[in-house]
């Protein structure tokens, strides 16, 4: 599984429900990335969509202990787990966790790789994800050169996992 966010030099990723920023190329990039694939995420990070609807041309499944009508809902990982093996049983479909903090958090011992927007700035936030430069489980394996929308400059990352053995270790 993927994690794929923004997030600013302290890796906070989030206010009052919603980005800190907005970065045309990244949302672009977050698009084409996903599109065709599995997003999964918390019910806040669903409500924080535009309309509190699913993304279009993906396969949404939400974390919740509610039932959303016509969402494709679970309760917690066990549930998680047996979809992402009943939808996606030969793994052609990438499975990307989109948020929020703490369903990463509860989730991460799955995750083999950060796609990261790094935005080089801070921001005021209430939502963050671990260091991933002081995290020892994962390393920087792919870095762009740095670019600049408007007064930020950033770089997408790729962090994987010492921990996990991905498809293409083998």
């Amino acid at each position: 599984m993927k994690v794929i966010l923004a997030v600013d030099r302290n890796f906070a990723i989030g206010k009052d429900g919603d980005m800190l920023f907005s970065i045309p190329e990244d949302m672009q990039r977050f698009k084409e990335l996903t599109t065709g694939n599995i997003v999964i995420m918390g019910r806040k990070t669903l409500e924080s969509l535009p309309d509190s609807k699913p993304l279009p041309n993906r396969t949404n499944i939400i974390i919740t202990s509610k039932d959303l009508d016509g969402m494709l809902c679970v309760k917690n990982e066990e549930e998680l787990l047996r979809t992402l093996k009943e939808i996606n049983p030969d793994h052609k479909m990438t499975e990307y966790l989109i948020g929020g903090a703490n369903t990463i958090e509860s989730l991460i011992h799955l995750v083999d790789e950060f796609v990261i927007t790094y935005v080089d700035a801070e921001f005021e936030y209430d939502a963050k994800i671990r260091n991933l430069f002081e995290d020892q489980d994962y390393y920087v394996a792919e870095e762009s050169d740095i670019k600049t929308y408007e007064d930020l400059n950033y770089r997408y990352m790729v962090f994987k996992s010492c921990l996990l053995y991905t498809s293409d270790a083998a």
